[in-house]
């Protein structure tokens, strides 16, 4: 998998979680953050810092991407 065909998620303790970024495409705000045409870092790093979202939470915001994406 190349990696452009991913995104970085990284938590507020510094966790990092790569996943597809068709399946971060789930929510509009990071589909905005990465394809804005306005240069944000985001979408040029391929890196979304979430300094308020605890690893734990995070996690299980990747896995419900993954689920949203298989039954929708």
């Amino acid at each position: 998998m190349k990696k452009e065909d991913t995104v970085k998620l990284i938590s507020a303790e510094g966790m990092e979680f790569v996943i597809d970024k068709e399946a971060a495409m789930v929510s509009q705000t990071i589909r905005n953050m990465l394809t804005s045409p306005g240069g944000f870092a985001e979408a040029e790093h391929g890196e979304v810092t979430f300094p308020e979202i605890s690893a734990v939470i995070l996690e299980k915001i990747c896995q419900y991407f993954y689920w949203s994406l298989q039954y929708s």
